[in-house]
């Protein structure tokens, strides 16, 4: 006969605070239904119950301990006003969950959509407690030094390079790179940064506040850099359709979600700077962003080239 498996001090702990304010609401259950309920075996749930015997308020005589009976296999509690009311979040410990969720969901989104699915509901599970008009005020980005935006800001109209450190917060890891500043963007109260960047000798999008530090480069542009900035005519318009992982999308392409549609698709024009970037980043989120024609041509081929790569 396979053993029963344990439960864990927090799982146990969990159940116990639980099992009070049940118990309390259900006087009178059997032990074998009360172990259904709580998906436990009826010797976990007896031992349960003796631990819970022993429990009450200071002092610990007769007097203030809980008064439990389930000798006879229907269990009852008297006595057990200070843990009758069930477990709930304070908003206090909602919001710092949030915070910390939201952070958890930076680092993630970019190499396991799946768990920043799970993020977001817990997310909005959370909300849900503390308030939807209090949780969409509040962000955990860090300050942004006025030396390193006004540096940027003063690159972008002479298309002067900047060298910067990045802290890349999917890799964990800070970089040193030289970037020639195009545009900056706001979005949902988050400053970016749009370069052409000559350690990846392509564009990207850098979050402000992950820019540690940024200086004027005294090194004028290679001939080669120009060469590699040259698809860069302008601004070009994409039509994008997005069906899933709101989130991600508004990270990568910086895309503000329309208020109050958080499950289902929407389509929005975005301007880029460059064709080749927004190809990677839609190819980079599985299906959840498609783009229009002509831009869908340059998607699919490289998907192609991609396919061709896994075969043997």
């Amino acid at each position: 006969m396979p053993r029963e498996r344990a439960a864990s001090g927090l799982e146990r702990t969990a159940r116990l605070l639980d099992l009070v304010p049940y118990i309390s609401s259900h006087q009178g259950i059997s032990v074998k239904e009360l172990g259904e309920v709580f998906h436990t075996t009826e010797n976990h749930l007896v031992e349960d119950l003796t631990t819970l015997w022993m429990c009450g308020l200071p002092g610990y005589t007769p007097l203030e301990l809980m008064e439990i009976s389930f000798e006879s296999g229907y269990v009852t509690i008297q006595n057990a006003q200070t843990l009758q009311r069930p477990r709930a979040l304070s908003k206090d410990e909602a919001l710092s969950l949030i915070l910390g969720l939201n952070a958890l969901h930076d680092q993630v989104s970019s190499e396991n959509p799946t768990v920043a699915l799970e993020i977001n509901a817990l997310i909005n599970k959370l909300s849900d407690v503390v308030g939807a008009s209090i949780t969409s005020r509040i962000s955990n980005t860090n300050e942004v030094s006025a030396s390193i935006r006004s540096t940027l800001i003063a690159a972008i109209s002479i298309r002067q390079r900047v060298e910067i450190t990045y802290h890349s917060i999917a890799r964990d890891s800070v970089t040193t790179r030289t970037i020639v500043p195009l545009d900056s963007q706001i979005n949902n109260e988050v400053e970016y940064i749009f370069a052409f960047c000559e350690l990846s000798h392509s564009h990207r999008t850098f979050r402000l506040d992950r820019i540690l530090s940024a200086r004027k480069s005294q090194t004028p542009m290679t001939e080669k850099s120009l060469n590699e900035m040259s698809d860069e005519v302008g601004k070009l318009t994409a039509s994008i359709s997005i069906s899933s992982r709101h989130r991600d999308v508004n990270e990568i392409l910086n895309i503000q979600i329309p208020s109050g549609d958080v499950s289902g698709s929407f389509h929005v024009a975005i301007e880029v700077f460059s064709q080749d970037w927004l190809t990677r980043a839609v190819m980079s989120l599985g299906g959840a962003a498609t783009v229009s024609q002509p831009l869908a041509a340059s998607v699919a081929q490289r998907a192609s080239k991609a396919l061709l790569g896994y075969k043997i």
